[in-house]
């Protein structure tokens, strides 16, 4: 399977101009898997909750419509982070556009620092689906920071989680090392880049989006600043096998009656 990250750097609030330019990255770069960013063309840095909820979109939206055609012509799937409107509540969420039309929703199961006053916790619980022999799992940013995000995943069968991601944070690149090889699973953490300046706060993004193997190999690695497409090869079959050797599997020696409180 070839993956691709797609580090980015969206205008604020420009959605339109922004999803354009997200699908010409697509265009430019083939791939079975496109990786993006956390509300990747929205922006990050909200304001107030009535900004938030007039820069969600619904499933039905345009700009989602314009993700699941890019999906369906590039053929190949699409993993992107965008705000919710659902009734009454806006999530964090991720989308999976896949090219025969399916497609598949993740809200956000940890909110991060202002998110909590914008955005309603997320609902979905961990996702996984199945696409071209491969079985893909979503997180989004700092469901990272929660090792349960990515173990759970793993135990639901995912061989590759698809992490979609505004980092403020210097860690989780690193903590990504960790995850993936105590779960055995491929982590693709796409990460978007620059600063916001909103009101009197300046957030700085950290870039350096990365692909993890099962044995904690950097497979990919982008710059911490400037936009960037970064390309890899994976076998997602490489994550089915969870034996460090002949003596250890490491989901066959769980201990869970050990781990209750």
């Amino acid at each position: 399977m070839r993956i691709a990250l797609i580090q980015f750097e969206p205008v604020f609030g420009e959605r339109d101009r922004n999803v354009e330019r997200l699908i010409a990255l697509c265009r430019e770069n083939p791939a079975d898997l496109y990786v993006l960013p956390e509300l990747a063309y929205t922006g990050y840095q909200f304001v107030s909750a009535e900004e938030t909820r007039s820069l969600a979109d619904g499933l039905e939206s345009p700009r989602i419509r314009a993700f699941r055609a890019a999906a369906r012509d590039l053929d190949a799937a699409i993993v992107f982070g965008f705000p919710e409107i659902s009734g009454a509540s806006v999530y964090n969420a991720s989308l999976a556009a896949l090219p025969d039309g399916r497609s598949y929703l993740y809200r956000k199961t940890h909110l991060f620092y202002k998110e909590t006053l914008y955005f309603s916790p997320g609902d979905t619980g961990f996702v996984v689906f199945e696409f071209r022999g491969a079985r893909l799992g979503l997180a989004i940013c700092f469901d990272w920071f929660f090792p349960e995000s990515f173990r759970t995943l793993a135990l639901k069968g995912a061989d590759i989680v698809a992490h979609c991601s505004n980092l403020v944070m210097p860690y989780c690149q690193r903590a990504d090392f960790a995850a993936a090889v105590q779960n055995r699973i491929f982590i693709a953490t796409a990460n978007r880049v620059g600063s916001e300046q909103r009101e009197d706060e300046r957030l700085t993004f950290t870039g350096e989006s990365v692909l993890v193997s099962p044995k904690g190999e950097y497979l990919l690695r982008g710059p911490v600043d400037g936009e960037a497409v970064l390309v890899a090869e994976i076998d997602p079959e490489q994550a089915r096998d969870k034996s460090l050797n002949r003596y250890n599997n490491v989901f066959a020696m769980r201990r869970t009656e050990m781990y209750s409180l």
